[in-house]
């Protein structure tokens, strides 16, 4: 009986190894292979319990494959050499799964930087060879995929336009695109470019040589990593600092940052342009697109574009102010690559909303969902949120809270919190890092408002037993997508 008893639970600590290690595969894939980002990652509340890690499964991709088995054969080899009995040795091995993860990955860093080498110097030559092609390149803390998706979008009404894949915004990324996709026809090609340290964008500049550069907007995302809001700033100014030809650079005139960029971009001679939604400020120049008269219509906007003498009024797609910024944005691209401002505005019809950024879906029990899973970040936060209150009915939040904050972290989870309180009657929280902040900020709103964690089961469950018709449920962060898939997928 009793060895019966040990075989079942070495059989049941085995399977929680392996589950364990596929969910560390899918921890690294989400974190980039990156130990800078892991790092970040093991100071968090769901970081300091790598032990009892949430189960995930893995995308299955050559990596994560290779990971995954490298890792059981290096268990396994340490399995086979520890003079312990079997309890023992899965102890020690349930102990190390995460740390031979780290190990393969270090490995891996051999031969993918090798691949990596060889595939972005290959991108380089086909690029070099093009024949003359305009490159915009776009960066910032956020609106960078919906600007890159509205701009390609506008220029493809005229020109035979490449644009870089979903976010994938790293060197490999476009050497990728580059090598698979690019052909001699493309006139236009829109570059997304994301970084997470200096030095970064500025190897992709040098890669693609882009002639029109779009600044989005600064903020705190990723300052873990950046160390500072100066520091980010000077990373992402790298684009501008690396312009060819149009030596163009389009900046943000409602972000502070981006303002302040464009100084440093007149000082070092680019041409300068700004984009704005809101009243012109002392400062821009002359070159700029700007929105007046915005309407909320039924799932729609409509606002007036005036650019120079010209003003037109367009209706968008799209159900959430932030996003006139990355139009007009996308706007002054076209512009800037030579098309006329009539055929920009007959583009603009061609605009859709993108998946998973504030994007409709009919609910159960005739209740509106918003997928706004995309990503996360303070300012995409409070707009996202800002939208629900449009609503009349019950307001649901479902919010993944932001990590690679740096010391930011805890004001902006605590702004989050107030903010989310005023306007929204119930909360859940997806994991527990810095829920003491968004706590603190919801009770200083409401003494008893309603803030709960929960996991992806019992969160569905609650939201279903509470929403009826007309109510709107958010759901913000990636993680929130777990919980939308369980009430409209899994239920249809």
């Amino acid at each position: 009986m009793m060895t019966l008893f040990i075989a079942l639970i070495s059989f049941l600590w085995f399977i929680r190894i392996v589950i364990n290690l596929m969910s560390y595969a899918y921890l690294w894939y989400v974190k980039e292979y990156r130990f800078d980002r892991m790092l970040v990652h093991l100071k968090t509340d769901e970081g300091k319990r790598l032990l009892f890690i949430q189960w995930h499964r893995a995308p299955i991709r050559p990596k994560t494959i290779v990971l995954f088995v490298l890792s059981m054969v290096l268990l396994g080899v340490l399995a086979s050499v520890l003079p312990l009995p079997v309890i023992g040795r899965l102890c020690i091995l349930d102990l190390m799964t995460f740390p031979v993860t780290c190990i393969v990955v270090a490995f891996l860093k051999i031969p993918t930087a090798t691949y990596h080498y060889f595939l972005i110097h290959r991108a380089i030559t086909l690029l070099r060879t093009h024949a003359p092609m305009v490159v915009v390149g776009i960066t910032g803390s956020y609106g960078k995929t919906s600007t890159k998706e509205i701009a390609a979008t506008i220029l493809g009404a005229k020109y035979k336009t490449l644009k870089t894949e979903s976010s994938k915004n790293s060197p490999i990324g476009i050497a990728e695109l580059v090598c698979g996709k690019l052909t001699p026809d493309h006139e236009i090609f829109v570059v997304e470019m994301g970084a997470y340290k200096i030095g970064e964008i500025a190897q992709m500049a040098r890669m693609v040589q882009p002639q029109v550069g779009v600044i989005t907007a600064i903020n705190e995302q990723h300052q873990d990593l950046f160390g500072s809001i100066q520091n980010t700033m000077k990373a992402k100014y790298e684009l501008i600092a690396g312009l060819h030809g149009k030596n163009i650079g389009i900046f943000n005139a409602n972000n502070e940052y981006t303002k302040e960029m464009a100084k440093w971009a007149r000082s070092d001679g680019h041409e300068v342009w700004f984009y704005t939604s809101r009243a012109m400020s002392e400062g821009v120049s002359k070159n700029f697109i700007h929105a007046k008269d915005i309407r909320f219509l039924e799932r729609k906007i409509s606002c007036t574009v005036m650019y120079k003498n010209q003003q037109k009024t367009i209706v968008l797609p799209l159900i959430e102010e932030h996003q006139i910024d990355n139009v007009l944005a996308g706007l002054s691209v076209a512009l800037a690559c030579g098309m006329t401002f009539d055929e920009i505005i007959a583009a603009c019809k061609d605009i859709k909303p993108l998946p998973h950024i504030m994007q409709l879906i009919e609910g159960p029990q005739g209740a509106l969902f918003i997928d706004d899973t995309f990503n996360n970040n303070p300012d995409a936060a409070k707009a996202a949120v800002s939208y629900l209150k449009r609503r009349v009915e019950k307001k649901i939040l479902v919010f993944q809270p932001m990590i690679e904050l740096g010391s930011y972290a805890d004001t902006a989870h605590e702004e989050i919190g107030v903010y989310a309180a005023s306007i929204c009657d119930d909360i859940i929280v997806t994991n527990t890092n810095f829920f003491k902040s968004l706590t603190k900020g919801a009770k200083s709103v409401h003494g008893e408002h309603k803030l709960h964690v929960m996991n992806p089961v019992a969160a569905s469950g609650y939201i279903l037993n509470r929403i009826k018709r007309g109510d709107t449920v958010l759901f913000k962060g990636k993680e929130s997508a777990k919980i939308l898939h369980l009430l409209v997928h899994e239920r249809s």
